[in-house]
């Protein structure tokens, strides 16, 4: 079935976040789902399902290819849902009752029950599917997103302070005044431009008064 894809961005610091962050372009690596299988690697990058879930998630792609296409189409939707509710938490207007209703229907994708799973020479909790339908996978994007939800006067959403960057994170710092996304990307460059028009302001002047 091959590697596991490991180019996925992760500033956002929350599982919905980051994957609102995927909407990237075709030519953008890094960010965009491009295929059922890429929806699949970045779940299990970001341990929202086993290694076992996604291995059957995958065969499931490769068993059903219409059906995880068209579960791969419900992703795309609720992505753009979700960046709209999180654009609204940044800015602090409310969620608008259709999103809700969004996030509700992929919780029902996702309906199942608990049980016990072999981890290695140990145990871990994992999650029974109630049905093998590959919407399921959605489910547990759903409960981040109704988790910020429920604790969104708590919560700080903000979008990158870089006019160009499209990427939304969660600030957790203790000052609550992060503005970049990445300090090492969007941060360093804003920097970078704002001296450069700093130091231009002060050079542009090359003739002296009088002359």
């Amino acid at each position: 079935m091959g590697r596991v894809r490991r180019s996925f961005i992760k500033v956002g610091d929350d599982l919905a976040i980051d994957f609102a962050n995927t909407a990237g372009t075709d030519a953008d690596s890094a960010r965009a789902l491009r295929s059922w299988r890429d929806l699949v690697d970045f779940l299990e990058l970001r341990s929202a399902v086993s290694r076992s879930e996604g291995r059957a998630l995958r065969r499931m792609g490769e068993e059903d290819a219409r059906a995880c296409g068209a579960a791969l189409g419900q992703a795309v939707a609720l992505r753009e849902t979700i960046r709209q509710a999180l654009e609204a938490m940044a800015t602090r207007r409310p969620l608008q009752a259709s999103w809700v209703a969004a996030f509700n229907q992929a919780l029902v994708w996702g309906a199942g029950s608990a049980r016990l799973e072999r981890q290695g020479r140990g145990w871990q909790l994992g999650f029974a599917p109630s049905w093998a339908d590959p919407s399921r996978a959605l489910a547990p994007i759903a409960r981040s997103m109704v988790d910020l939800a429920v604790r969104s006067r708590g919560v700080e959403i903000r979008k990158c302070a870089n006019p160009l960057c499209t990427l939304y994170f969660r600030d957790r710092s203790r000052s609550r005044r992060r503005r970049w996304c990445s300090m090492a990307v969007c941060g360093n460059r804003m920097k970078v431009a704002a001296h450069a028009r700093r130091h231009g302001r002060r050079q542009r002047p090359g003739t002296r008064r009088g002359v």
